[in-house]
């Protein structure tokens, strides 16, 4: 009927309509009066392209039989073409196109779950993510299988599927998560009907971030991968200290020990941490990871202070293949030939001869002493503690929280920022999970909003500086010339280096410089929340949450910086981007300790003496670190020639 063309369409546009102008309002629609007429075969996948639309537009209730409803994921690509083509009224004729294909097709009777056998079902349940009739089918697998043979059968076969997907980049992290979460309510169901000496079988492990360090959300994430893989966990948290990992070892007795770390310093505590597992006398296999770490430090620092085998896993995934290896006998044989090899090869690299410069104090020739220096508003310190939420979260750079942390590819990134871009998105199969996962982490937003579960915070202060050689002088006031604090900062070992000293003003020039330092802070109770989440099995949704919170704490670093530079008097340009914001396209930079242009983790004592930012639940490690962990801190120059760089180091 022609006064129905473009009908489907309307409505999807007017429910996403509804949904942005009364986002409490709820919307219901009956969805098979879309498909009548049209062949039999066909009707339930057009219902089940229309109704997937429906819902990225923000559709809250269907009516529509689900015993029949084609899986959207199962559709094949030119059967969603179909579909689109038809609720778009794209081309030159889609009905005939559409009744043409289904006309020829027989009747589907659909492989649905109900056609699998129950063995296929139960992995598929793990592969898609699903929990609908998962119980029902584990109480059908019952009455032929121990429950264990559940879980060590058709569920980890779905698990090692997942594993193989996600390695060749055709499954995203937090697609592994919901996984996870389908494992996780398996077992849970299982775990009623099991002995207390029945395990999965896989092996033990134990997990631990370092001495002195507060970053949890990829051990966590190891956490959930393993635990639903087969493998017993034991994690002990954050900031564990030898003694207390020496202890859990001698207790748990473990087949695996995984150590993480974020900071430069958590990679050299693994070097003492390993070492006194070797004093101990302890062997059991280890597995490091954590940003700082890299293979070759692995191999040549950790392992030579190791009695037993250590190895570098470079996310949770592979630190997974990595424990199934050290868990068969035969793979594990292998691997420690492979590694072997590798530190044979760094060996040799340490043999070739090598030119080191010494670093200098002499202050780079590169970096101009400025003849005219802005003003600092005032030398007062400054707590902020109404921060809008909304405001931080324009600030939030997307590569790095959907990008880094969720996983989902740069281009589908770009595209979730236009409501135009979404629209087409969702008529593209490939991107369908991207969308649902970007309508998660709003929904998780408007979560945060209503239940204040992100609290911003923060101190900050204009301090009058000057600097001579690597050294920068901290000044009791604006008008004294006594000394508070002093900060030794590295320089680059190489002709004319740089050193972050280099962007003061020297003693012995004209003018009065100076520089600001701040905290800025929204992780408190995040930790607590997040591990809530993650015992219910709400996996994807606890490491959200713990990403969306160290991403909020980066955002509000930069909106705090913005804000400095306009105090300053060099605002931003008004037609600045937020990616030229992200890219640092702006006069000054700010460094934080722990990072490559000052790695001295220690001068954290010096910022937060002078800040005292535990006005706002922020507290220091005697590893100096900040607690909560989505907090950040800083140093912000104003130089215009400030640039990132690194002093360097052993890799």
């Amino acid at each position: 009927d022609e006064q129905y063309k473009g009908s489907a369409v309307e409505t999807i546009e007017g429910i996403r309509m509804i949904k942005e102008a009364f986002p409490e309002v709820k919307t219901v629609l009956g969805i098979s009066n879309v498909s009548f007429g049209l062949p039999p075969a066909g009707r339930e996948v057009l219902n089940s392209v229309y109704l997937h639309h429906c819902v990225m537009s923000g559709l809250d209730l269907a009516l529509v039989n689900t015993e029949n409803l084609e899986r959207y994921p199962n559709i094949p690509d030119n059967e969603k073409q179909l579909c689109d083509d038809l609720l778009w009224n794209r081309g030159e004729d889609p009905i005939m196109a559409f009744t043409e294909y289904f006309r020829a097709a027989k009747t589907k009777v659909k492989e649905k779950k109900s056609n699998l056998s129950l063995e296929e079902r139960l992995r598929h349940y793990i592969i898609e993510g699903t929990k609908e009739g998962l119980v029902d089918d584990l109480e059908e697998a019952r009455k032929k299988y121990a429950p264990l043979q559940i879980i060590n059968g058709p569920l980890m076969a779905g698990m090692d599927e997942v594993g193989r997907l996600f390695n060749n980049n055709e499954l995203i992290v937090a697609e592994v998560l919901q996984s996870a979460e389908a494992m996780k309510a398996a077992v849970a169901h299982l775990e009623q009907f099991m002995e207390k000496s029945d395990n999965a079988g896989r092996g033990k492990v134990v997990l631990a971030t370092v001495k002195g360090d507060v970053h949890d959300i990829g051990k966590n994430l190891v956490d959930i991968i393993l635990s639903n893989n087969g493998f017993e966990v034991i994690n002990l948290g954050i900031k564990i200290p030898p003694e207390q990992l020496i202890a859990a070892i001698q207790k748990h007795q473990p087949d695996i020990v995984g150590l993480s770390g974020l900071l430069v310093k958590s990679a050299q505590q693994m070097v003492i941490t390993a070492d006194d597992l070797s004093k101990a006398n302890i062997q059991t296999p280890i597995l490091v990871g954590g940003a700082a770490l890299s293979e070759k430090f692995t191999h040549k620092k950790i392992a030579a202070a190791y009695d037993g085998f250590v190895t570098y896993a470079k996310d949770a995934m592979n630190g997974l293949e990595l424990a199934k290896q050290i868990r068969d006998n035969e793979a594990f044989a292998k691997l420690k030939e492979e590694v072997e090899v590798k530190k044979s090869e760094i060996s040799e690299d340490k043999q070739k001869s090598k030119t080191t410069i010494q670093a200098t104090t002499e202050r780079s020739s590169q970096i101009e002493i400025l003849s005219e220096l802005p003003s600092a508003p005032d030398y007062e310190r400054h707590l902020i503690k109404n921060t809008a939420i909304d405001e931080i979260f324009k600030f939030i750079n997307p590569l790095m929280l959907l990008g880094r942390h969720l996983g989902i590819k740069g281009k589908w990134i770009k595209q979730l920022g236009s409501a135009d871009k979404r629209r087409l998105m969702a008529q593209d199969s490939e991107a369908q999970k991207a969308l649902e996962i970007w309508q998660n982490l709003e929904e998780l937003k408007a979560q945060c909003r209503k239940e204040n579960l992100l609290k911003p915070q923060a101190v900050y202060q204009f301090f009058k500086v000057s600097s001579q050689g690597n050294e920068i002088f901290i000044y009791e006031s604006e008008n004294s010339q006594n000394i508070c604090a002093r900060i030794q900062l590295p320089r680059q070992a190489k002709p004319d280096g740089l050193c972050l000293a280099d962007y003061v003003q020297p003693v012995s020039s004209d003018g009065e410089d100076h520089l600001a330092m701040f905290v800025v802070s929204v992780g408190t109770g995040i930790r607590e929340l997040a591990e809530d989440w993650k015992q219910r099995g709400d996996y994807l949704r606890s490491h959200a949450l713990q990403a969306l919170a160290l991403e909020s704490a980066e955002a509000y670093a930069e909106l705090l910086h913005a804000k400095l530079r306009n105090a300053w008097g060099f605002p931003d340009p008004v037609d600045i981007t937020m990616m030229q914001r992200f890219q640092a396209k702006y006069r000054g930079k700010r460094y934080s300790f722990g990072y490559p242009a000052c790695p001295n983790l220690a001068n954290q004592k010096m910022l937060f003496d002078l800040l005292k930012p535990n006005d706002i639940a922020v507290e220091l490690t005697e590893g100096f670190m900040m607690e909560p962990e989505a907090s950040v801190s800083a140093m912000v120059f104003h130089h215009p020639q400030a640039t990132y760089f690194s002093v360097g180091g052993e890799e």
